[in-house]
């Protein structure tokens, strides 16, 4: 274990350096990117949930129906 902690001490000033503005632009890119296609598969999962519920009420409603006759 304290040989991970030296580690640190002896790197700590690579710790504070910035990379370039392209690379923090290209990733930033990259997750809005990614943050567009989640939100479209979360909105299709929710619409997908919401029908198979309303089927499966129908379902059970049209069971419960037919053999309480």
């Amino acid at each position: 274990m304290s040989d991970l902690f030296e580690f640190f001490k002896e790197n700590e000033s690579k710790l504070h350096e910035a990379p370039p503005a392209q690379v923090w632009n290209k990733l930033e890119e990259k997750l809005e990117k990614r943050k567009r296609r989640t939100r479209r598969g979360i909105r299709f999962l929710q619409l997908g949930y919401v029908i198979v519920a309303v089927l499966l009420l129908l379902v059970i409603a049209f069971l419960v129906v037919r053999y309480l006759r």
